[in-house]
C-alpha cells in the first residue's frame, strides 16, 4: 500500500470522498476550499405571473465581509445594477452588462440592493446582507420612499422581511 503522505493529492481526494459520504456534500466546500456564490438571472417564460417570469436567482444572499459573489448570464437584456439608496456609502457601484460571468466582492457590512436595469420595474430585484447590519427600521423607509415601480418596492420589502426572519 502506498504511503498517503507520500502522494498529496491522492489524500485530498480520499478527504473530500469522506466529506462528501459522511457529510451527503455539506463538507465539499471545507475539504475543497469554499468557493464563490454565483447569482444566476433568469427568463423563465413558463411562469403565470410577470413577477416572477424575470429574476435574480438567488434573490437574497447572506455574506461575510470580504466575501464575493459570482453575477451569471448579464447578456441580452439582463444587467446588474446596484440601487442608490440601497448601498453602503463608500462602496463601489456595480453596472454588469454583456458579461457571461462577473466577480463582485462585498467589503463592508450593510445592505446591498441590485436590479435588472430593464426587468426592476417587474421585480427583478435583489438584496445581498453582508455581515449582520441592524439598520433595518432606515433601509425600510428608504425602500417606502424610494422612485421605484410598486413591484420593485415590494420586491424589496419582502427580501427584507426575509432578512427580518432570518
Amino acid at each position: 500500500m502506498r504511503d498517503e503522505k507520500a502522494d498529496p493529492s491522492r489524500r485530498r481526494v480520499l478527504q473530500t470522498a469522506v466529506a462528501v459520504l459522511c457529510c451527503g456534500g455539506a463538507g465539499v466546500d471545507a475539504a475543497m476550499g469554499s468557493q464563490a456564490k454565483t447569482v444566476d438571472q433568469i427568463t423563465d417564460p413558463t411562469t403565470t405571473a410577470a413577477k416572477n417570469m424575470f429574476r435574480f436567482e438567488p434573490n437574497f444572499v447572506a455574506l461575510s465581509p470580504g466575501d464575493e459573489l459570482v453575477f451569471l448570464n448579464s447578456t441580452a437584456e439582463h444587467t446588474v445594477h446596484s440601487v442608490k439608496q440601497l448601498w453602503p456609502s463608500g462602496s463601489p457601484p456595480v453596472k454588469i452588462f454583456n458579461k457571461k460571468e462577473a466577480k463582485v466582492r462585498f467589503d463592508r457590512e450593510g445592505f446591498y440592493g441590485f436590479r435588472c436595469q430593464r426587468h426592476g420595474p417587474y421585480g427583478m430585484v435583489m438584496l445581498v446582507v453582508v455581515g449582520h447590519p441592524q439598520n433595518t427600521r432606515e433601509i425600510r423607509s428608504i425602500v417606502e420612499t424610494m422612485p421605484a415601480k410598486a413591484r420593485e418596492r415590494s420586491g424589496f420589502m419582502d427580501l427584507l422581511n426575509r432578512y427580518e426572519r432570518a
